[in-house]
Order: C-alpha cells, then sequence, then structure tokens
C-alpha cells in the first residue's frame, strides 16, 4: 500500500509541476499576444509591421526608426531590460537617439496606472523578443 501512495503521490506531483509549467508558458504566450496587439496600435505607425523600420509614418521623421527585428546580438541573450527602458523611455539611455519616439511610460501611465504601464512594457519587449530574426549561420 506504502508503494501505491507513493507512486500516486509522485503521478500527482508530476502532472502538477507539468500543469504549472502549461500554465507558465500559457501565461508567457499571452503576454507576446498582448504585445503584439499592443505593437500593432502603438508601433506599426512608424516601425512597420514587421518591425523592420518601414511603417508610413517613418518617412516623416528625421531618424529612420530602427530594424526592431535585430535587437538581439549574435550569441547573446535579446537584451529585455534595455529593451524595456528604451519603451518606457522616462530615463535618458543614449541609445535611444531622439525624443521622436513617444515616451510609453508616461503615456501608458497616465491611460492604466503603474501596475498595467509595467505589464504593458513587459509584453511589447516580450513581442519584441519573439520577432527577432533568425540568423544564418
Amino acid at each position: 500500500m506504502n508503494r501505491r501512495r507513493t507512486a500516486i503521490l509522485i503521478m500527482m506531483s508530476t502532472l502538477g509541476l507539468g500543469l504549472v509549467t502549461a500554465l507558465a508558458l500559457s501565461q508567457e504566450g499571452g503576454f507576446i499576444e498582448k504585445g503584439r496587439r499592443l505593437y500593432v496600435r502603438h508601433c506599426a505607425a512608424c516601425h512597420g509591421v514587421d518591425g523592420k523600420g518601414n511603417g508610413p509614418a517613418a518617412v516623416s521623421l528625421k531618424t529612420p526608426p530602427p530594424d526592431l527585428t535585430r535587437l538581439q546580438p549574435e550569441g547573446e541573450t535579446f537584451p529585455i531590460y534595455r529593451v524595456m527602458n528604451v519603451i518606457e523611455g522616462e530615463k535618458v539611455v543614449p541609445a535611444h537617439g531622439s525624443r521622436e519616439m513617444p515616451i510609453w511610460g508616461t503615456i501608458f501611465r497616465r491611460a492604466r496606472g503603474e501596475a498595467l504601464m509595467r505589464s504593458d512594457i513587459y509584453a511589447l519587449a516580450r513581442y519584441l523578443e519573439a520577432i527577432q530574426a533568425k540568423r544564418s549561420p
């Protein structure tokens, strides 16, 4: 009886771990989809639907928007915190260039509050991570 109970507990633990993993993956997928929707609404006009900097408003900007599919240096992890700082725009980020890009942190905070602003910026960064170009070997 003890072996059976142990086997059942191990099986339940394994199922629980699988469920937690699936839930975490589902949640991250949710952030990426939320980021995609935010990107289309707030970023695509300048950066293009494909993220390559070719949006319809790009021609009217002094500085061309960067190709957002090339943010991850080859062989390195995606620089999520740097990307989040650039999106937020409230800290001085030398790589950010001009202030033609809206300061999304302030805009999102005014519209949705602090917690949802952070969630929106994280979601946008996760979406940008998801669209990084695959480099050929």
